[in-house]
């Protein structure tokens, strides 16, 4: 058995679950719409560069100011969509994780 196979494998699995095809669908739908895209890529980079440069404490507080200023980006549904999407997938990776690791536990 090679585990970098099996890895594909579950990454197969992965892409047919309602929640990664859910998750790309609003992706491309925010891909098509530039003005879109160009906000929330700018909300994204500027939230990174904020957890890159300064201690969690801090950090939230700039980034609850920088929600503050892109709400109504966020308002948008095809945003709000996406990031539901995303946190459902990201909730389901967190699912497949804690199984891996009880398995490991064993």
């Amino acid at each position: 058995m090679n585990i970098n196979q099996k890895a594909q494998e579950l990454a197969k699995l992965i892409k047919t679950t309602d929640e990664f095809q859910t998750m790309n669908k609003y992706k491309r739908e925010i891909e098509k719409n530039k003005n879109i895209k160009r906000q929330l890529d700018n909300y994204l980079s500027k939230k990174d560069k904020i957890y890159t440069r300064y201690k969690i404490d801090e950090a939230n507080k700039r980034v609850s100011q920088l929600d503050k200023e892109y709400s109504k980006v966020f308002q948008n549904p095809l945003v709000e969509n996406y990031f539901k999407s995303t946190q459902d997938f990201n909730l389901l990776m967190q699912s497949v994780y804690k199984s891996i690791e009880q398995e490991l536990l064993r």
